[in-house]
């Protein structure tokens, strides 16, 4: 087998969103590599991938690492640096539909998504592919009411496959109220400096505790979560505008474009330039 036996069906694509959300496009991908080796990518918007053979490996930039098999889904979340891609020489066949919306994100918000075990394992193959399928009706939906029912049955998909069981950290359903205010903090103003000690101090916790009950909700600690959403943000610019990496830098907070492209290179795999060069491939 090789490459050029790379099959892909686009099933159904829609670009015009409705006010609950969308379900973009749903496609298959037959011997297949995934991502690329060693190249963190970001989306921006939520992927379902259900592998239908092969094997493989997803990683994540929260240090999430997990070995694919054939009936497992992937679910990818908005700015989360990421890959899953085969073994060298190896190929996988997967079905995916890509989504995005106001009311995915209220889910991944309020914690309905359990986000922090994206990958799934569900069988037999063939019924979850059917369930897959069943979200969209037609290629090209034409009515507010077709799109509408396909963000709901969407909804209802992602629900059954990733909802939170009880299986998740006790922390989940239960943190201190600090622990979101700090996530908050964190995600805005990217091109501020923030400085962990007094911020603690203004959550009204020491920093220690700050510092190991972020790193125990999220899974890294609060300087790599920012970094991560410095990088997610950048990742984005450099895909979809022309903006130079000084510029970039500046923009985002880091201190000079030798330390933001050291940076990059450090959590995506590859430098800015490369990166931007790939995207546009």
């Amino acid at each position: 087998m090789t490459i050029d036996q790379l099959e892909t069906k686009i099933l159904h694509f829609n670009d015009i969103p409705t006010k609950l959300g969308q379900v973009t496009a749903v496609g298959i991908i037959k011997n297949g590599t995934g991502t690329e080796r060693g190249v963190l990518r970001v989306y921006g918007s939520y992927a379902l991938v259900y592998f239908l053979e092969g094997t493989g490996e997803y990683f994540d930039a929260n240090g999430y690492r997990h070995k694919i098999v054939a009936g497992d889904f992937v679910l990818v979340t908005p700015d989360l640096p990421h890959r899953y891609s085969t073994r060298p020489g190896q190929y996988w066949s997967e079905c995916h539909i890509i989504f995005d919306g106001p009311v995915f994100d209220l889910c991944r918000a309020q914690g309905v998504f359990n986000v922090d075990q994206p990958v799934v394992h569900k069988e037999p193959v063939d019924a979850w592919l059917s369930r897959m399928l069943s979200v969209v009706t037609s290629p090209e939906p034409s009515s507010f009411v077709e799109k509408a029912a396909e963000v709901t049955r969407m909804l209802a998909l992602a629900m059954e496959i990733f909802a939170d069981d009880g299986t998740a950290p006790v922390e989940r359903g239960g943190a201190p109220a600090w622990l979101a205010s700090a996530k908050a903090i964190l995600d805005a103003n990217l091109e501020a400096d923030v400085d962990p000690k007094s911020m603690a101090r203004d959550l009204g916790v020491s920093y220690e505790t700050f510092r190991k009950g972020f790193q125990k909700q999220f899974g890294v600690s609060p300087g790599l979560y920012r970094t991560q959403r410095r990088l997610a943000v950048a990742c984005r610019l450099l895909e979809l505008t022309t903006m130079t990496h000084q510029r970039i830098a500046s923009h985002l907070g880091f201190a000079d474009e030798f330390h933001f492209s050291k940076r990059f290179k450090q959590v995506i795999g590859v430098g800015p330039r490369e990166y931007r060069r790939r995207s546009v491939e």
